[in-house]
């Protein structure tokens, strides 16, 4: 009897002994299936994304704003390099009155999705239209770099909006609505000297976008091709290019040559340049 309980007792160890191996065997083949984060390379979660460019196309999109470049140009020409088909809505100012009330927030740009209802902001477009072209890059990193890039591009325009606004809407800036043209012609001249002098906001951006081309090193603002980043870039050089900002040098980007060679690559791409046509 005794004998018999020491000999069940000694086989119940080496079972448990057995099944903790096979447990440890186990858990070690486990962990190294499993990725920094912590989870297995089966698991659904960690796989990869789908490329945007593998992103179908909406059967139907409409981009609506005025006849000019403005904020919805860089949503434009993310739509013409990806080579995805959309409507090219221009509204005149005289038509603007009658729509204003009907859109989400009083504003332009409008991007209509489908049978969806338009949505406003043109950083957002500009964001969707990445993904579904693949100008967005999927690299949490390159990704983090285009938003830096347009984050910048914003800034810049924000500084610049002054100058543009005071004679259009002086009101905004504290002015009388009905301030004689004279005096927001004066104003508009003293803010643009501002952003032109020494260490002024124009030098000082210009700057800041040759140098992370510089640093880029491929003629584009992040990675070896086009991004959304580009995208919303060659419309703001373009401005600055246009002499309609009066006291602003139409030549002041060929001071910079990664600036230049970036604006000529970028009109020499098919999809471009045909926007662009002999604009």
């Amino acid at each position: 009897g005794r004998s018999r309980r020491k000999m069940l007792s000694l086989g119940w160890r080496v079972a448990t002994v057995m099944l903790m191996a096979v447990a440890a065997q186990a858990f070690v083949a486990s962990a190294a299936a499993m990725n920094p984060s912590g989870m297995s390379a089966a698991s659904p979660v960690m796989r990869a994304s789908p490329q945007a460019s593998n992103i179908s196309p909406p059967s139907k999109l409409k981009l609506t704003y005025f006849d000019l470049e403005g904020v919805a140009e860089k949503v434009r020409l993310a739509l013409k390099v990806g080579d995805v088909p959309f409507e090219d809505e221009r509204v005149d100012f005289a038509s603007w009155q009658s729509l204003k009330p009907k859109t989400p927030y009083g504003q332009l740009p409008l991007l209509t999705v489908e049978e969806n209802a338009p949505v406003t902001q043109s950083a957002g477009m500009l964001r969707y239209v990445g993904r579904l072209t693949g100008l967005y890059p999927m690299d949490i990193m390159k990704a983090l770099k285009v938003d830096e890039v347009c984050g910048l591009q914003e800034d810049f325009a924000k500084a610049i909006a002054p100058s543009i606004y005071i004679d259009m809407r002086p009101h905004l800036f504290g002015y009388d609505e009905n301030l004689p043209v004279e005096q927001r012609k004066e104003i508009q001249k003293k803010l643009r000297n501002n952003l032109m002098q020494e260490g002024g906001d124009v030098r000082r951006f210009l700057g800041y976008f040759e140098d992370i081309l510089k640093d880029n090193g491929s003629g584009f603002f992040v990675g070896d091709s086009v991004t959304i980043a580009d995208c919303a870039m060659l419309p703001q050089l373009r401005q600055l290019q246009s002499g309609r900002l009066a006291g602003i040098p139409v030549n002041i980007v060929e001071e910079y040559p990664h600036l230049t060679n970036f604006c000529n690559k970028m009109m020499s791409l098919p999809a471009v340049s045909q926007h662009y046509g002999s604009k």
